[in-house]
């Protein structure tokens, strides 16, 4: 219950995130019409079912993983998060140093799995669009833009994540 006290009460600090990291624990519908849940008949890659649900997973457990940095931001700045909403100036420092970066590590760990056959250069081109977005976004100053990671999270969304990119 304490961890979704705490959650209730960092939705202002991380609305602003969410809203530009597209991440989330959304409930758009899948784009697949395969209802597989194994790798393909050679044993190799995985369904795209699978794949989606491997990547989910991982946008779900860093998400968890964000909560306990922005905890931890928000305890080194000396924000009682429960009483107050950080300083634009902060909100744009907890997005540098702690939104992104949690972001740029789904990139690579989705990167990491093996694609769908058929699939690998739409995953590469959504992992690659995403680290592009998250390094131009850290170079830049101020408070993140709306769209700051819109094109990795419209490519997450047309793929059929419901995790990722929602």
């Amino acid at each position: 219950m304490h961890k979704r006290n705490l959650a209730l009460a960092l939705i202002a600090v991380l609305a602003l995130a969410a809203v530009v990291a597209g991440c989330g624990g959304g409930s758009s519908s899948s784009g697949s019409s395969s209802t597989e849940t194994t790798s393909d008949a050679a044993g190799g890659a995985p369904t795209k079912d699978v794949f989606i649900k491997e990547a989910d997973a991982i946008c779900g457990e860093d998400e968890d993983e964000l909560v306990k940095e922005v905890e931890a931001f928000a305890e080194e700045k000396g924000i009682e998060i429960k009483k107050e909403e950080p300083s634009k100036a902060l909100q744009a420092e907890l997005f540098r140093d702690v939104v992104l970066p949690n972001i740029g590590r789904q990139a690579e760990e989705i990167a990491a799995l093996t694609p769908p056959e058929g699939d690998e250069g739409t995953i590469e081109e959504l992992t690659d669009t995403l680290s592009s977005e998250v390094a131009e976004a850290e170079e830049e100053t101020g408070a993140p833009r709306q769209d700051t990671l819109a094109g990795a999270t419209k490519q997450a969304k047309a793929y059929g994540f419901k995790v990722c990119g929602s």
